[in-house]
């Protein structure tokens, strides 16, 4: 009888399997954790799986040579409280701020109540990320969980395409298939910016707290001119001024496409802009798709690779 097999659990299958790209998963979790600022990072995975030791492998490959990292990870059935008490204790060993990836949302969801318990403020110390976006998971707690997106309902079909084209030629095997995440949807888990110089970091606070605002209202608001606070962003976070605002903008914008359906008029509010035509034409010159097509692509399971 034909199977074909959707885990990425056992570390030699003897199925042919359709599943996400696991190595890029965790490529895209730190380098979405890199875009934040951050220097000190943590991962927490399940032990003894495959998919958790590629996307380790992936993680630490992205981060490069002298990245710090710290590696915990919790066995396949572990009661809930136990983890706790090993995530606390193992967070209360790292030195922060730092950017935690747990490889499951539901670790996530831990880690952000360990994170609490030891003191540490989500995200303003600790940058949680988990995988899999969820959507009951990431909303579970009170502050709402970014999350790597896999291509769940791609996975789905190609399976089922696969499967198919296993029966028609009467095999029982077949080439194994990997579908690539489609990016991270940053929630408020990781709406951080960590930066060393406090005028800068007064100012991307702004930023984020405050969607519609624009250069010359963030250079007033700090007291700095213009063209210093352009060089101290450059310094600091290697881009300018203006770049951050719309790559903030833009990173909201995704989120909102991404989530339960907002009318386009919304979005563009929600984002910082005046109107939808605005909206539309900075979005498609960031994302290279209309905004509509961005949301098409991302209920698919097939959206941009971007990581916010």
């Amino acid at each position: 009888m034909p199977v074909v097999n959707v885990s990425n659990s056992m570390r030699v299958p003897r199925l042919p399997v359709v599943t996400q790209d696991d190595l890029a998963v965790g490529r895209l979790a730190a380098e979405h954790l890199k875009a934040c600022g951050c220097r000190r990072f943590g991962f927490w995975g399940q032990t003894g799986r495959s998919y958790s030791e590629q996307r380790w492998v992936g993680f630490r490959e992205a981060l490069g040579e002298g990245a710090m990292v710290k590696r915990g990870g919790s066995p396949t059935g572990e009661p809930p409280a136990r983890m706790f008490a090993r995530m606390r204790a193992w967070l209360e060993g790292m030195e922060r701020p730092a950017g935690v990836f747990a490889v499951l949302d539901s670790y996530a969801l831990v880690m952000q109540r360990a994170a609490r318990e030891a003191g540490w403020r989500v995200p303003e110390d600790a940058a949680v990320l988990g995988a899999g976006d969820d959507d009951f998971f990431v909303e579970f707690e009170r502050v709402p969980l970014s999350s790597v997106r896999l291509p769940s309902r791609a996975i789905g079909y190609e399976a089922g395409a696969l499967l198919d084209r296993m029966i028609t030629a009467g095999v029982k095997t077949a080439e194994s298939v990997q579908l690539p995440g489609s990016g991270v949807t940053h929630r408020r888990s990781t709406d951080v910016q960590f930066v060393d110089d406090p005028l800068v970091a007064r100012a991307v606070r702004m930023i984020r707290e405050q969607p519609g605002v624009r250069v010359a209202d963030v250079a007033r608001e700090v007291g700095a001119a213009r063209s210093g606070l352009q060089r101290r962003f450059l310094q600091a976070l290697g881009r300018g001024l203006k770049e951050e605002i719309l790559r903030v903008r833009m990173g909201r914008a995704r989120s909102l496409l991404e989530g339960p359906r907002v009318k386009l008029e919304e979005v563009a509010e929600q984002s910082g802009f005046a109107s939808v035509q605005r909206f539309s034409a900075a979005f498609r010159q960031a994302e290279g798709v209309a905004p509509g097509e961005y949301r098409r692509q991302a209920r698919e399971g097939g959206g941009r690779r971007r990581s916010g």
